[in-house]
């Protein structure tokens, strides 16, 4: 069960499919607690990050499945 910050950052990546971490600092207006709730994401499997690019974030297939069932 996502909880609702969980669920903005899913839904504002899914239009995306690519997020900056300044991009989704910007887009939910806050920054507590941002590092915690991707890293639990990730450990769930609905997004994943991409460091070439420098600390960028991307939503998977489970994470597009997650958030439909929501």
């Amino acid at each position: 069960m996502l909880n609702e910050i969980e669920r903005q950052i899913l839904g504002l990546m899914k239009g995306k499919l690519l997020a900056t971490k300044g991009e989704l600092l910007s887009a939910l207006g806050r920054s507590d607690g941002i590092d915690i709730v991707m890293q639990r994401l990730r450990d769930m499997g609905y997004v994943d990050k991409v460091e070439p690019l420098g600390i960028c974030y991307v939503i998977t297939q489970a994470g597009m499945r997650a958030l439909k069932r929501e």
